[in-house]
């Protein structure tokens, strides 16, 4: 397997957006300028969030888990994006029902596969809200960083 590609890059702290599609497209062209994933990626991205809703409500701070189609993947990374202000996301147990997320981790993966494995070591992440609430404060990215590679490799 590939190694992932999580560097400081690949956090964004977002200011300002006001829409998940925002917050999915800057994530989505921040890697798509890196060479991480390719142009059809943003449009996949935002199909599957209509279709899929990934916004998780951990009753402290919410989080979404986007990823899109192997396919669309040149490498395999994940991008951290940490909001100044949540946004509204579909709950992806209850489609119907909003929640307001601060943290996306967008997961770029090139193997089927990878992504449940991942995404089980995002569940613990997102379980450990002090760490989350740890990330969400700190300004430096390479702290950030290493924060959650201990969390998620």
């Amino acid at each position: 397997m590939e190694e992932i590609i999580f560097q400081e890059e690949q956090v964004l702290k977002l200011v300002g957006f006001k829409t998940k599609e925002e917050v999915l497209s800057e994530i989505a062209d921040t890697l798509c300028q890196q060479g991480i994933v390719k142009e059809t990626y943003k449009e996949a991205i935002l199909n599957r969030e209509k279709e899929f809703p990934t916004g998780l409500n951990t009753g402290g701070i919410n989080l979404a888990i986007p990823h899109a189609d192997v396919a669309h993947v040149n490498k395999p990374a994940i991008a951290i994006a940490i909001l100044d202000k949540p946004v509204e996301f579909q709950a992806m147990d209850e489609p119907e029902q909003t929640i307001f997320v601060q943290v996306v981790v967008m997961l770029a993966l090139k193997e089927a596969h990878g992504h449940i494995e991942m995404l089980q070591k995002v569940v613990g992440l997102i379980q450990d809200q002090e760490l989350v609430k740890q990330v969400i404060e700190l300004e430096d990215k390479t702290e950030i960083c290493n924060k959650i590679k201990g969390k998620l490799f």
